[in-house]
């Protein structure tokens, strides 16, 4: 489905259709409904329109959701502690090479990348026998 065509959608639904939906209340069915009357959302809806009628829209939206693949793809990293250069800029380098980063430590975090200062994301990390890489330039 086109994003229009969901935006559509939504803007035809009434209340009675958001009543149905479990765990909506009142207030925000009422916030819902003056957005998707507004002119702010026609506008959006009108701007998806165009773009989706142009070659480009297409491949804007495919391409931005598009899987990376890479010699990281499968690996989920949490990345904590401090480092020579951001964190933000090592998220970045490893999702390029088709990691996913996480923000926590869970059981499906295959690799905690482990900094100066790492704190309670190490000990969990540990706990759960993830590997554990104190050297970013090891991954990238």
């Amino acid at each position: 489905m086109k994003p229009s065509e969901f935006l559509q959608k939504l803007k035809n639904l009434d209340q009675n259709n958001l009543r149905d939906v479990k765990g909506l209340g009142e207030v925000l069915i009422n916030n819902i409904q003056e957005f998707i009357s507004s002119e702010r959302y026609s506008q959006m809806l009108h701007n998806f329109q165009k773009l989706e009628e142009t070659n480009l829209g297409p491949n804007i939206i495919s391409t931005n959701i598009e899987k990376i693949e890479g010699p990281l793809s499968g690996q989920v990293i949490c990345i904590t502690g401090t480092f020579e250069i951001s964190r933000d800029e090592i998220s970045k380098k490893l999702s390029l090479l088709g990691a996913k980063i996480s923000s926590a430590v869970t059981s499906s975090t295959t690799i905690l990348l482990a900094g100066e200062k790492a704190g309670s994301k190490l000990s969990k990390a540990e706990n759960l026998g993830t590997r554990v890489v104190t050297d970013y330039k090891e991954l990238l």
